[in-house]
């Protein structure tokens, strides 16, 4: 799996993040504490953002819109919890 992995300090070890690191295709990027002496680019920094703003929309879709995190008892049913919840949050 590749991509962009986006965590806190607090929850990621030296060694996790050095696991998930594979060169050209996966970068782990861990937000440092406002105390830590790490530097981040502006990129980072937007990615940092970006994360925040998903996860409160993610909150948002589960506490006022009914999208549930459980098991499922039909996979249509569970797109249908996932679709119903993401147009109620759309057209809210």
């Amino acid at each position: 799996m590749g991509g962009i992995f986006v965590g806190d300090a607090g929850y990621v070890s030296k060694e996790l993040e050095r696991d998930m690191y594979i060169e050209g295709k996966r970068i782990a990027l861990i937000k440092p504490y406002k105390k830590m002496k790490k530097l981040a680019t502006a990129l980072q920094i937007a990615i940092y953002n970006t994360r925040f703003k998903i996860e409160f929309d993610f909150r948002n879709l589960k506490l006022f819109h009914g999208l549930e995190n459980h098991f499922v008892r039909s996979l249509n049913g569970g797109f249908a919890n996932i679709i119903f919840a993401m147009l109620s949050f759309v057209l809210a």
